[in-house]
């Protein structure tokens, strides 16, 4: 039987090689916007901004939950590897021939200039790859080989910035861009594929394709789908209810605002993606060993998220400023204040909401979206009708205590009872000591928040006697129903 401090070492090692895997990804897109910048102009840039926000939308829609699902089920069953992933490639084909003829149709609809409509249907030939690929990761972090994935997009990611310089620099434009791109996420489809063939082993595995089979997984996904669709809607929709009561400038300042907090809420994703296949395996041992897993996890991001909170906070309009090169984002200092809020309040949903997937609450996922779904469409509406820019943040924060609440609520409720606040409490002397030295001392403001930044990492090693604050059987394992099991 594998220990929680095995588990957690494990996680460890895979949120890195997430996080590596996301970070090459995220540089490799950057780097082609800059090119088409600096090589082409504004209108160009639209055309590849436009087709990637398009591409990576029908994409989502392309994979149809899969990847999730597969990941959890190669995680309690890592001997049926090979049946996931074909059946998985098998169960992707009608969505993603689905999603390439809408995405091929959809700039007929709007009217778009044919131009733009050439760069949109290339890119939506990409569709297929990429739905594939995810389904591939899904099996290798199934298989907690995530190292795998970074290793994997690397090749892919080269090989796109060096084909990519060369047809700008030549004068092909964002066509030729585009036919780049399609065959970079094909080159890290095929090497994902190889690399989890030589790493796993499963070559010999005999697997019998069953088109009843791929339909049944397809069946099952549809949840996972849903959630998925219904956060990516939820996500963009603060924003477009901004932009019917405001003008562009306040759009950009919201967005941007949102841009900057996603280096840390990259972290926590990351951190939640690597704790599905870990939960999922760990679910034999009982709820104890989730809560254990689990607790370990928020003690580590609440010690990480509440000092980037306060840095973000404080240093907000010089952060935006410095960062867009542009004074004029420097008014939206308030609205990345507000936001940042929800730094510390949104660090416990990845983990919470992947551990009540790993036991199998996907439904209570999607229960608690929609609501949030609800919650940003009412209180949103009602807010930035009233108060404009700074009524969209405040939604925003609304939501995700909503979203925390949700979380907390169903996992103690159907999974196990956690002692958070417990762990809150341990982490208010440092939080004082931080404010303290920000809010008190005579000095410059940089060197207060690093003699902060200081004693707050000193102090939050140190732990406090919380037992009162633990909630009975607070570690007590659940039946479905939610009630305590005796032990």
């Amino acid at each position: 039987m594998i220990s929680g401090k095995a588990r957690l070492q494990s996680i460890q090692r895979n949120a890195a090689s997430l996080l590596a895997g996301d970070v090459l990804n995220k540089v490799g897109t950057f780097a082609m916007y800059a090119m088409v910048a600096r090589f082409t102009g504004k209108h160009e840039f639209g055309q590849l901004s436009l087709g990637l926000m398009l591409l990576y939308t029908f994409h989502v829609f392309a994979a149809a939950g899969l990847p999730k699902l597969i990941t959890r089920e190669v995680a309690k069953a890592p001997e049926r590897t090979k049946y996931f992933l074909y059946h998985g490639y098998l169960a992707a084909l009608v969505p993603s021939a689905v999603a390439v003829l809408v995405m091929v149709w959809f700039p007929w609809a709007m009217g778009y200039e044919p131009e733009t409509r050439r760069v949109i249907v290339l890119l939506a030939s990409a569709i297929l790859p990429y739905a594939l690929a995810v389904i591939t990761e899904g099996v290798i972090r199934g298989r907690e080989k995530m190292h795998l994935i970074a290793i994997a997009n690397i090749p892919g990611n080269m090989g796109m910035l060096v084909a990519g310089y060369y047809v700008l620099s030549a004068g092909y434009g964002v066509p030729a861009l585009a036919a780049v791109m399609i065959a970079a996420r094909l080159s890290t489809l095929l090497f994902a594929h190889t690399l989890l063939r030589r790493a796993v082993g499963y070559a010999h595995a005999p697997v019998r394709l069953s088109v009843r089979d791929g339909w049944r997984l397809l069946r099952r996904s549809w949840v996972f789908l849903t959630s998925e669709s219904v956060i990516i809607i939820n996500a963009s929709l603060n924003t477009l209810i901004l932009s019917k009561f405001a003008t562009e400038s306040d759009i950009a300042l919201l967005s941007a605002s949102y841009q900057i907090l996603q280096p840390v809420l990259m972290v926590y994703r990351n951190v939640g993606d690597s704790t599905l296949p870990t939960l999922a395996a760990a679910r034999h041992q009982g709820t104890a060993m989730i809560a254990h897993i689990v607790l370990e996890l928020i003690r580590l991001l609440l010690r990480l998220g509440i000092p980037a909170a306060v840095a973000l906070f404080i240093f907000a309009e010089d952060i935006l400023g410095l960062v867009y090169g542009n004074p004029a984002f420097r008014s939206g200092g308030f609205v990345l204040q507000i936001l940042t809020a929800g730094l510390v309040i949104n660090l416990v949903n990845p983990v919470l909401g992947q551990g009540l997937l790993a036991m199998d609450k996907e439904k209570t996922v999607l229960r608690i979206v929609m609501v949030d779904l609800a919650i940003t469409l009412l209180i949103g509406t009602l807010l930035v009708a009233h108060y404009g820019l700074m009524g969209a943040a405040v939604a925003a924060l609304i939501t995700s205590v909503a979203n925390v609440a949700q979380h907390w609520w169903y996992f103690r409720r159907q999974v196990v009872e956690l002692p958070l606040l417990g762990e809150i409490v341990r982490l208010v002397p440092a939080t004082l000591a931080l404010l303290a030295a920000v809010m008190v001392l005579p000095l410059p403001r940089l060197w207060s928040v690093m003699l902060g930044l200081v004693m707050y990492v000193v102090l939050a090693g140190f732990k406090l006697p919380v037992n009162r604050w633990r909630g009975r059987d607070a570690a007590a394992p659940r039946s479905e129903t939610g009630s305590v099991i005796s032990r």
